[in-house]
């Protein structure tokens, strides 16, 4: 099943010759001989037994039109039976594409004339086999013969031949035209693909205003159009060309007009096109038995109450399953409050217990029997609470664990609930409505996280339902995507070959070469990375540190390279695949840049001002220019494609930082809290218009209010700027000098000799004006070779400018320190002390145990580290008592004894998925025995959130758990080892940071220092 090297990677120079993203290719372009084996289906005709389902006539009838796109050569789709074959055809046929289930007769035929196996499918779930076969029927030379052991699987394999041929599943959805070909070949050789591993796998529309439903209307010119079955077609071709098969339709409440969105009503046909395509129907958390909750009508109807109305709710809900009849369903139950809230009862668990009595026998009454018909009880936010305190449906019903609505599953199966005869599933969210914060505009979702949570789930049973809550279904093609493609086949992606994936995904969409799919795929997995440290919604001005290890300015160079590239490839493209490509990566990319220049801008525009730089005002400019930009991106949308996607990027994004009801999605994007000075201005001439800033430093802030009685200048002393210390192990270090007077006025500044030959610092003088720029940056380098052995000062560097009222002259400082890690201690991934601080990404450990389960790095998966994470594997031994036996030693160089080390540990975010394995790690130093500790506290009552552990609220959005962990001293000076031990395979550790100085020497930041020195 395609070309893998032996870590499980795909080859990828190999991999677009042998792989479909994940499926073994039976297809190629070469031109070959016609006597080869390879046969051709450039132009054969599609035959398909009458008798099939009709959903692969359907399909059977796309695939026609997608090979015309790609060959641009018609072909006929023959509908009829074995036995009039010959009348299909008028003459002889040299080649022909069969596609059927194992019980059509077409298929049938075949099988009994002893032409084609299908023992190898038949009874299996979703399979399908690809093989040629000579001569099937008299007049047919050769054919290529898709089997399905049911239904969705020919669909699957009819839809696998489109896309393996060129045609993308995101063709209408992402407007990703078709790949020419001049001719396609059938490759000699027996494929078979199957079965999935979840069974059932789909998507949610939620959340639909104000984009979805506004896109809708506008495409059809109307203000406010239902989504029918035209919209929904589009749906169910998705859906199946990802090889998923289960839908919870859009349902969100309206009132321009009421009552909002109702599958089953707005279009009479949606429900029996769903079944006539495929799509197993079913409906949100809280919309139980086939009923939209937008159905309801408490006017006439009554309050939504069990406890006072039971009759009309009964009445409702038997409506609702008589309406599904026969068509394939997947059948909600329980009772929650209307507007996804918990229900208003005193005693809800004996109040379900009721309810499931009298929905089992609605059901009963219709179906002939209780279990008749598949069943799902979803146990979202306070409904997991029931569920924890021993409420169970029946056996036969499907338990449906929710994410936390951030992206953690709260629960999965254990060991001794895992063989449930209903199974279980997980509902997943890629957007969301609510508390903390809502996040529906744009895809924020890390790929990594993701890939954690689900593999989690699929290891520990809960694989019957994978449903994801997509909102509008753009623009998060990429993440349901992947989720579905998971869902086919859980063993196939890894976090190793997640750079393959991708650039996989992008020659699937784009059509481009090895090279330039690589590149799109790298530009995608650093989208995920960055989008993966915080959701758009949630970052501040203040969120990254404009003061401290240069993340602010880190992170938005990050964005703006990715974005710079992604332009690059978007310059070069035809101009066919140009919307595709602005729909799946330019924008992404591109408008987070701006998104994260706005809004770091905001930040940066304050620092200045508080330091009265005249760039203060040059910031503020270039975040509305920036503001102005993104909604250029939105105009764009609405025009591109001939309007196809106007209003459908509706939802605004930017917002302050403090206003009422801080958790609904903004209603107009705003900009607020920009500063200026007053640039005519200068700085009081004790001070001066030269502003010092040396990295880290706070000084030109507390010069912007200034007393000379007490404050001393020329120079500066009480708030002189220094910079960090400077070691033969620490990052390089800068001053920025900066106007902050008239802006009429060039400052022309140089600095003093410096008083040491082994300091280098550039530039040494030059000119600050308005035309020139107002700012510079001075960039210190030392030679360490010539520094004196333990060499322990500070270097004052003078620096004097023109003009100036008085006298210019002011210092800054940088502190010297050179002392050496002895050789011998000097080992790979070794961790030297720099200014107090030593910070480690997991992956790089100096040793491991030598032990079942032992620990494996995870790389790409971590917004705190650029390496990835580390965590126990096997899964399922590392579930047992011995995981606490393994460990990884983290060595570490102290160049001063200290009285303790306050470490800060960086824990992957993720819940307490088993209540009898609860998440621990213990973190020692050298020999000390193990000291195990919970991950999070014991979980608190939420009214709007459920059950939820007290970190939740405050810390959920920063995507990791950060915890503080004291090591008790004295510690001597030399080589250590930091003992990292979990209990658990779903506890994954990002980052450690030491502090030597019992805290005092880690400064504020939201990611923490970047990696330190590493000896390697």
């Amino acid at each position: 099943m395609g070309l893998l090297i032996r870590t499980g990677l795909f080859v990828f120079g190999l991999a677009f010759q042998a792989q479909a993203l994940l499926e073994e290719r039976f297809v190629s372009f070469e031109d070959v001989a016609p006597s080869d084996a390879h046969l051709s289906i450039t132009d054969a005709p599609i035959l398909i037994s009458q008798d099939d389902f009709l959903g692969v006539h359907i399909t059977a009838n796309s695939l026609a039109s997608d090979l015309k796109a790609i060959t641009n050569v018609a072909r006929s789709v023959k509908f009829g039976s074995a036995t009039n074959i010959t009348a299909w055809t008028n003459a002889t046929i040299g080649s022909a594409i069969i596609a059927g289930s194992t019980n059509s007769s077409l298929i049938q035929n075949l099988h009994m004339k002893g032409l084609l196996d299908t023992s190898d499918i038949e009874g299996k779930w979703e399979t399908f086999k690809t093989q040629l076969v000579e001569k099937p029927f008299p007049n047919i030379a050769r054919a290529l013969v898709i089997t399905g052991s049911d239904k969705r699987g020919t669909i699957f394999g009819i839809h696998t031949l489109a896309e393996q041929s060129g045609q993308s599943p995101y063709h209408w959805f992402a407007d990703v035209p078709a790949k020419k070909h001049a001719q396609i070949h059938a490759l000699p050789k027996t494929t078979i693909h199957g079965e999935p591993s979840v069974r059932y796998r789909g998507l949610f529309i939620n959340d639909e205003e104000p984009a979805l439903n506004t896109w809708w209307a506008r495409y059809n010119n109307a203000t406010r159009y239902p989504l029918n079955s035209e919209f929904y077609s589009h749906v169910f071709d998705l859906l199946l060309r990802l090889k998923a098969n289960y839908l919870w339709p859009a349902m969100w409440k309206s009132w321009t007009p009421p009552p909002g969105n109702i599958f089953f009503t707005d279009d009479p046909r949606n429900q029996q096109l769903a079944d006539d395509y495929g799509i197993v129907i079913s409906t949100a958390h809280h919309e139980p038995m086939q009923r939209a909750t937008n159905e309801w009508n408490e006017t006439l109807l009554g309050p939504w109450d069990w406890s006072k109305n039971k009759a009309n709710i009964t009445k409702f809900m038997e409506e609702g399953i008589q309406r599904a009849g026969t068509n394939e369903s997947y059948i909600t139950i329980g009772l929650r409050g209307l507007g996804d809230e918990a229900a208003n009862t005193k005693n809800a668990i004996e109040m379900l217990k009721d309810v499931f009595k009298t929905q089992r026998e609605i059901i009963k009454k219709q179906y002939g029997s209780e279990s008749a018909v598949k069943q799902v009880w979803a146990l979202y936010k306070e409904v997991a609470s029931y569920y924890d305190a021993g409420l169970d449906a029946p056996e036969d019903v499907t338990i449906l664990f929710p994410d936390d609505n951030a992206g953690n599953v709260y629960r999965l199966p254990t060991d001794d609930e895992v063989d449930r005869e209903g199974g279980h599933g997980v509902y997943f969210h890629f957007e969301y409505v609510g508390l903390p914060r809502s996040y529906k505009a744009w895809n924020s979702n890390s790929l990594s996280k993701t890939l954690k949570e689900l593999l989690h789930s699929y290891y520990r049973g809960a694989k019957k339902i994978w449903i994801v809550n997509v909102g509008d279904i753009k623009p998060m093609e990429l993440p349901l995507g992947f989720s579905m493609d998971l869902a086919w086949n859980a063993e196939r992606i890894t976090f190793e070959n997640l750079p393959e994936y991708l650039a996989a995904y992008a020659e699937r969409e784009f059509g481009l070469g090895e090279e330039d799919s690589t590149e799109i795929g790298s530009i995608l997995l650093e989208h995920s990375h960055l989008v993966g440290m915080r959701r758009y919604e949630l970052v501040t001005p203040s969120t990254y540190s404009h003061l401290n290890y240069r993340e602010a300015e880190t992170v938005l160079a990050r964005w703006k390279s990715a974005a710079q590239r992604a332009k690059t490839i978007y310059s070069r493209l035809d101009q066919e695949v140009k919307p595709a490509f602005f729909q799946l990566v330019y924008h992404p990319v591109v408008a987070g840049a701006l998104y994260h220049a706005v809004t770091i801008g905001v930040g940066t525009n304050y620092r200045f001002a508080l330091e009265r730089r005249n760039s203060a005002n040059q910031v503020a400019q270039q975040v509305l220019t920036d503001f102005e930009s993104a909604y250029d991106l939105v105009e764009e949308w609405d025009s591109m494609v001939s309007g196809k996607w106007a209003d459908m990027m509706s939802q605004a994004l930017y917002d302050a930082i403090e206003e009422p009801k801080m958790w609904a999605a903004p209603s107009r994007d705003i900009v607020a809290n920009l500063s200026f000075v007053q640039l005519r201005q200068d700085t009081q001439f004790s001070l001066g218009s030269l502003g010092i800033r040396a990295e880290g430093s706070l000084s030109p802030t507390e010069q912007g209010r200034w007393a000379e009685s007490v404050d001393a200048s020329m120079p500066t002393t009480a708030f002189a700027p220094i910079v960090p210390l400077l070691t033969p192990y620490s990052p390089s270090r800068h001053v920025d000098l900066f106007m902050r007077g008239n802006h009429r006025v060039p400052i022309s500044w140089t600095l003093d000799p410096i008083p040491v030959p082994w300091i280098s610092i550039t530039p040494s003088s030059g000119t600050l004006s308005r035309e020139t720029g107002s700012d510079t940056r001075l960039n210190i380098s030392v030679d360490w070779s010539q520094v004196p052995s333990n060499y322990n000062s500070t270097v004052k560097v003078g620096i004097r400018s023109t003009p100036a009222r008085y006298p210019y002259f002011d210092q800054f400082h940088i502190p010297i320190l050179n002392l050496e890690v002895p050789f011998s201690d000097a080992t790979p991934n070794t961790f030297p002390e720099t200014d107090g601080i030593i910070s480690i990404e997991a992956p790089h450990f100096a040793s491991a145990s030598n032990s079942t389960p032992s620990f494996t790095s995870f790389p790409y998966l971590g917004s705190r580290s650029n390496s990835g994470s580390v965590s126990l594997r096997p899964f399922s031994s590392a579930r047992t008592p011995a995981a606490k036996e393994s460990f990884v030693k983290y060595s570490i160089y102290l160049f001063t004894p200290s009285p303790a080390l306050e470490v800060t540990v960086y824990i992957n975010s993720g819940l307490d998925t088993d209540p009898k394995l609860k998440m621990q790690f213990s973190l020692t130093l050298d020999s000390q025995p193990a000291n195990f500790t919970r991950v999070l506290g014991d979980y608190i009552k939420n009214p709007y959130a459920g059950d939820i552990p007290p970190e939740w609220m405050d810390h959920v959005a920063d995507n990791v758990w950060t915890k503080k962990v004291r090591i008790e001293g004295p510690i001597p000076a030399g080589r250590h080892d930091l003992v990292w031990r979990v209990n658990s395979p779903e506890v994954y550790l990002e980052k450690l940071v030491v502090d030597t100085k019992e805290g005092k020497a880690l400064k504020g930041s939201y990611l923490g220092p970047e990696e330190g020195f590493r000896f390697t």
